[in-house]
């Protein structure tokens, strides 16, 4: 129960309320209980008390209102001042109340959203509309130390994704470099750069290329940092390759980190890989191989080797089988639904062509 006192004092004693879903009597408060309080309490009795909305839990209101046959919505995430919602078509009919509920009874809430599309491949983020609260999606959000600013409703932002965000971090130390080819506002790319990692951020949406600069100044990194508003394969094709070539040239000390986190489509981006770099320049790239960290999502069965499939998956992709020595971590990230996985793959750039891979075609959405 909400903002409500079981204990009230008065004068040199106090009433304590008691729930009377499970003490109806005395005799209903355990003996060792019973004994503590015999010499402590004057009586017991019952007494009519008026609670109000502010007093009930947000599950129990909304299980008051809605149907009997409605599961009650409870999963939610909450970005900054928003909280973003995920209805069912059986919730819609009553989506106005319940945001209006969301609202009241979510601490620090002042807009509520509901995600009415699937999220748009090319610029990734979802179509959205407010339930209730201001009219506001322009947000603030910490995660591990950093600030982030951006619109919600223009770019992509999953909480759910914080603990990935500071592993992948700890694969990089000072004076190594990151590409990040799906950027977003920065939650790879600005905390790598606070930890003194080179780093070379790119966004194909123009929302998030503004957003990713303003979260650069933000958080106060300059000098190793460099953003871009391209589309990922230029990126690869252009800004990454020149980099690498350059770095082979000079001999320079550091690994070569390529974060490549659009699950949906990441995978398709792999197929600039055989003609990159020409057979010499190649040669000199893989004297220090760079490091690809591919997520992707997975179509599993109960039981099935999600790690395996998502392998499998990068290695059609490539048209070769990873090698043992190439695998760098295979990493289960996370439930986005029923029967489907997100995945990374990270592995050394060591070869662009090999024994072929299973020929089994592997679904991805």
């Amino acid at each position: 129960m909400c903002n409500f006192k079981s204990v009230e004092k008065i004068n040199d004693g106090a009433i304590i309320y008691l729930n009377p879903d499970i003490v109806t009597k005395f005799e209903d408060i355990t003996e060792n209980d019973r004994k503590l309080l015999i010499d402590q309490y004057e009586y017991f009795s019952t007494m009519d008390i008026t609670l109000k909305y502010d007093n009930w839990r947000r599950d129990v209101i909304l299980k008051s209102i809605l149907p009997e046959d409605i599961e009650v919505p409870t999963a939610y995430s909450l970005v900054g001042h928003i909280v973003q919602l995920n209805l069912r078509d059986v919730h819609l009919p009553y989506k106005s109340i319940i945001g209006q509920i969301f609202l009241d009874k979510t601490a620090n809430a002042r807009t509520v959203v509901n995600k009415i599309d699937t999220i748009n491949t090319s610029f990734r983020y979802f179509a959205m509309e407010i339930l209730a609260g201001e009219r506001n999606t322009i947000t603030s959000a910490k995660e591990h130390g950093c600030t982030y600013q951006f619109d919600f409703a223009q770019v992509y932002w999953n909480p759910r994704l914080s603990t990935e965000h500071t592993r992948i971090i700890t694969f990089m130390t000072q004076g190594d470099i990151l590409y990040d080819v799906f950027a977003g506002v920065g939650p790879f790319a600005i905390p790598a750069a606070r930890k003194k990692v080179q780093v070379f951020a790119n966004d194909l949406n123009p929302e998030s290329y503004k957003w990713l600069q303003k979260n650069a100044l933000v958080n106060k990194v300059k000098d190793n940092f460099k953003a871009f508003n391209m589309d990922g394969r230029n990126f690869l094709r252009e800004v990454v390759k020149d980099n690498i070539l350059t770095r082979r040239a000079q001999n320079l000390p550091g690994s070569e980190h390529i974060i490549m986190n659009l699950p949906a489509s990441a995978i398709e981006f792999l197929d600039i890989l055989p003609d990159w770099f020409t057979q010499e320049e190649f040669k000199n790239v893989c004297l220090k191989p760079p490091i690809f960290h591919v997520y992707c999502f997975v179509k599993a069965d109960k039981g099935d080797d999600v790690c395996m499939l998502g392998k499998l998956l990068v290695e059609e992709k490539l048209g070769y089988t990873l090698s043992a020595e190439s695998i760098v971590s295979i990493h289960n990230i996370r439930d986005v639904s029923p029967n489907k996985q997100m995945i990374r793959v990270s592995f050394l750039l060591k070869t662009l062509t090999g024994e072929e891979p299973a020929t089994k075609k592997f679904k991805i959405s």
